[in-house]
């Protein structure tokens, strides 16, 4: 547990760590604290947005810094481009890690666990995450492998971040490892990566220190098609309605109201209705014994 590093001090251990950035707009002062708490933070979340870009300036100055309907921006406090750049998008509270499982929430405060998270509670039913992590959204689709130099640099500021607040390489997790609803960061569609090796990664960085060496990625640029090297795609009319499917922007159901969880998703909405059908079959079965059925 800690308290947030102030704006500066964010600066400072960026270019202490050697990690290229973008400051976009207002981003020291962007935040969502008019709703909630940003005081008292116990990790770092890794996230990828599900959509690949051809323009990280733009996404970051836009969908990451303004949001979405239904969602306000910040979505993150920092963007992180195929090229290794970090995009400062917001500080302070931010839209970014939703509800999730307690009981990871106290692992990662006390930096003891073994192995991958298994979250089994996600935003309909969980924790606020917002106002405990920092969180990073690495700009690509998840259904392959982030490139090397976004790897590289989120190992770093994974490295800085733990540094400055004294915390060890358990104290970052995946999105995935905090909400049951999600798979992020990915390596292949609905695959999450192995956040043991990424932790490992995480940890040897932390030891080699801002001037050292970070590890040789295990997360490797995926082999260049035979017809030329390989380019940002374009979004797509797909990807944006995934991109819109992962973030927290539905409507909650009716009977909820948005103050009871500010981080309502479709798959949460889906899962609800499903818990709702099942209590429905066994009070069907219950009648249907005391009738002698």
């Amino acid at each position: 547990m800690a308290k947030p590093m102030t704006s500066a001090q964010l600066i400072a251990q960026l270019k202490k760590w050697g990690i290229k950035y973008v400051e976009v707009k207002s981003w020291a002062t962007h935040n969502r604290n008019s709703v909630g708490s940003w005081s008292d933070l116990k990790g770092f979340i890794w996230h990828h947005t599900g959509a690949d870009t051809s323009s990280p300036a733009t996404y970051a100055g836009g969908v990451l810094y303004n949001g979405i309907s239904g969602l306000p921006g910040p979505l993150c406090h920092f963007g992180l481009a195929p090229d290794g750049t970090v995009y400062l998008v917001g500080w302070g509270r931010a839209n970014h890690a939703g509800g999730g499982d307690p009981v990871v929430l106290n692992k990662v405060i006390s930096e003891d666990y073994s192995g991958q998270l298994k979250p089994t509670k996600g935003n309909s039913n969980g924790t606020d995450g917002n106002k405990n992590f920092y969180g990073v959204e690495i700009m690509y689709s998840g259904s392959h492998k982030m490139t090397d130099a976004q790897y590289r640099t989120a190992l770093k500021l994974s490295a800085a971040i733990c540094e400055f607040h004294g915390w060890s390489e358990k104290s970052c997790i995946a999105h995935g490892e905090w909400s049951s609803d999600k798979w992020d960061p990915g390596y292949a569609p609905g695959k999450i990566m192995n956040m043991v090796t990424v932790r490992t990664d995480i940890k040897n960085t932390i030891k080699a220190g801002p001037k050292g060496t970070t590890p040789a990625p295990t997360n490797p640029t995926p082999k260049p098609p035979a017809s030329g090297p390989v380019v940002d795609k374009p979004d797509t009319k797909t990807a944006g309605y995934k991109e819109v499917w992962d973030l927290d922007a539905a409507t909650p159901p009716e009977g909820h109201a948005t103050t009871e969880n500010p981080t309502w998703t479709p798959m949460s909405i889906l899962r609800a209705i499903y818990e709702k059908v099942e209590g429905l079959e066994d009070t069907v079965a219950e009648l249907k014994k005391k009738l002698g059925e």
